[in-house]
Order: C-alpha cells, then sequence, then structure tokens
C-alpha cells in the first residue's frame, strides 16, 4: 500500500467549495490537516470536520493532556498507526508521563491519574470499551465533569475516530 491512495486536492485545482474550507483552514489553523485532503472531497462534510476540528485543537475545554488522552486512546482504539504516532509525541508534550503514554499503547486503563485528568481518563476508557456506562459511572462523569466537558470528549472521540479510519484506509504511513 502506498501513500498515492490520499488524492490531495491542490488549492489552485479546488472548486469554489473546496477553497471556502481551505481559507478557513487556513485561517483556523495556517495549514491543511492531512485528514482534510481526504475530506475535502466532499466539501460539505469537509466545513463540518473543520468546524470539530479547529474547536478541538483551538477552543476546547478540555486540557491538552485531557484532549490528548482522548485522542491517543481513541486512535490505538482504531489501530491507527498515523495516529499513534504523531499524538504518542503530543501527549508527551502535553505532560503525560511516559508510564501513562504506555499503558494507553498497551491497551491498559492508564493508572494513578488523580482529579479531573483522572475520571477523564476513566470515561474515555469506558466509551471506547463498549459505550456501555452505568449509572454510577455515569453520575460519577456527570458530577466531576459536567455536561459540557462530558459533550466535548465525545466530539474529540467522535472526530478522531474518523481521522483515525480515514488516515488507515488511506495507507498513511506514521511521520518520521
Amino acid at each position: 500500500m502506498t501513500q498515492d491512495r490520499l488524492a490531495r486536492i491542490s488549492p489552485d485545482q479546488a472548486n469554489a467549495a473546496q477553497k471556502r474550507v481551505i481559507d478557513r483552514l487556513g485561517a483556523g489553523r495556517g495549514r491543511i490537516p492531512t485528514p482534510f485532503n481526504i475530506w475535502l472531497h466532499s466539501p460539505r462534510l469537509a466545513e463540518g470536520m473543520e468546524i470539530i476540528g479547529t474547536h478541538i485543537d483551538a477552543d476546547s475545554t478540555l486540557t491538552q493532556a485531557e484532549s490528548e488522552i482522548a485522542i491517543l486512546s481513541t486512535a490505538v482504539h482504531w489501530n491507527a498507526p498515523y495516529v499513534i504516532a504523531n499524538h504518542q509525541k503530543h501527549a508527551l508534550k502535553a505532560g503525560l508521563g511516559e508510564e501513562v503514554v504506555a499503558a494507553i499503547l498497551d491497551r491498559r486503563r492508564p493508572d494513578g491519574l488523580s482529579g479531573r485528568l483522572g475520571v477523564v481518563a476513566d470515561a474515555v476508557w469506558d466509551i471506547l470499551n463498549g459505550g456501555m456506562v452505568g449509572d454510577v459511572a455515569f453520575v460519577r462523569y456527570d458530577t466531576e465533569l459536567g455536561r459540557e466537558l462530558i459533550a466535548e470528549l465525545l466530539v474529540t472521540i467522535g472526530y478522531f475516530t474518523s481521522v483515525s479510519l480515514a488516515m488507515s484506509l488511506h495507507a498513511l504511513a506514521p511521520k518520521a
């Protein structure tokens, strides 16, 4: 498998709808993130993904460490080497310890996390491991995280599920 599955759309070859998304990406992110080369083939879809992705990247109520637990756990769940390699680096940079990152990579619930970060890690684990969260756990997440943060976690996991699947389907190798 090779990287030629990506079929990039260059800005000078883009149609009007694609150019609008490219312009928004430039304004919000300063670049065209790799998954958008996939989504730009459906400009309306790419518009929605741009709004969500830019929110996750710049406006989320999750801390960087919380976000990286969700992203890396999602990438591991979907066996997405490109996303795993990229976000393993981001997770370490965000302050997650080597042992936390190693646990996620080994498909284990990270131990020893306290406070909100620990609750986020538990919620991500529960969501990705069956999606059926019992009443006791839900009350804990609702009480300790609140509905806004729960919504942020769900959207981050959903968005990075799409990223992970897209990158794997298009056979993108991790960046060196």
